[in-house]
């Protein structure tokens, strides 16, 4: 069977594997048991592939990958283990999501994910080399800032993906134009970070002062009830310093009292004080 010969045969001189056009469902087992340690370049294309298993990941030499025009519903994270991946073409299948360790591919520098239905990227979605891309006919709803920041890319596609609407749809074959309004939308999201870093500043300090103005009420309210607990002991304090002061003018009368007795006494007798009577 020719399918078996060109598997049989494995890669050739070049470390190219080339099994396009069959009806694989599977990632035969031989390519990543047999064959790894010499495979740098595999094609795929064009089979019943449904998935990419975690035997991907096994293929850390594979410098190509194309498995464009299968059934690919899933991308197993092992793939983010092929480091050496340059490019890879993932087109024309039917994946909603990639797995966040794709971006541990870090030398890409072709990356095809045009006639998916992809509905978002991954968050960490950056590829310092990346020279192509191409996204278009999925249902993106954004596309990430920091592909504007990529110097090396000079191709981008985003066409034909009706709900992205951060880029205008007669633009989004234009890569010029598309990187320049994701610089755009960055520099608009770096102001409104700004923005919002001083909005939560302002509340923190709101906040602080509410906690300091609830410290001030609950001192006033502790010494609202000290002043009632003295209130409540003063009639006693105030009643026993009546009865003192009472006293004290009491014997303050007594005295003058027997005072001026005695000067009467001594006027009588010896008229000392005229007129006094």
């Amino acid at each position: 069977m020719e399918e078996s010969d060109d598997l049989s045969n494995g890669p050739n001189e070049h470390g190219e594997l080339n099994l396009s056009y069959y009806e694989w469902q599977d990632i035969p087992d031989e390519i990543h048991d047999q064959y790894r340690s010499r495979l740098f370049k595999l094609s795929l294309s064009h089979n019943h592939l449904l998935g990419i298993s975690h035997q991907i990941g096994k293929l850390t030499l594979l410098k190509d990958l194309d498995l464009s025009h299968n059934k690919i519903q899933f991308v197993d994270a092992s793939i983010g283990s092929c480091i050496r991946l340059r490019r890879l073409n993932l087109s024309n299948n039917y994946i909603q999501t990639l797995p966040d360790e794709i971006c541990n591919c870090v030398m890409i520098d072709t990356l095809l994910l045009n006639h998916n239905r992809i509905t978002s990227l991954p968050p960490s979605f950056n590829f310092p080399a990346l020279e192509r891309l191409d996204v278009g006919d999925n249902d993106l709803r954004t596309l990430p800032l920091q592909l504007c920041s990529i110097e090396s890319l000079r191709i981008i596609n985003c066409g034909k993906n009706p709900n992205l609407s951060m880029i205008p749809a007669d633009v989004q074959s234009d890569s010029d134009l598309i990187l320049w309004m994701l610089r755009l939308h960055q520099s608009f999201e770096f102001e409104i970070g700004n923005r919002t870093k001083d909005y939560y500043n302002v509340e923190e300090v709101a906040k602080q002062t509410e906690l300091e103005k609830l410290k001030l009420i609950q001192e006033m309210e502790d010494l609202e009830k000290r002043i009632n607990h003295f209130k409540c002991e003063r009639p006693v304090q105030y009643i026993q310093s009546k009865r003192n002061i009472h006293h004290f003018f009491r014997n303050l009368k007594e005295q003058v009292s027997q005072k001026f007795s005695f000067l009467k006494r001594e006027h009588s007798a010896n008229k000392v004080f005229p007129g006094i009577y």
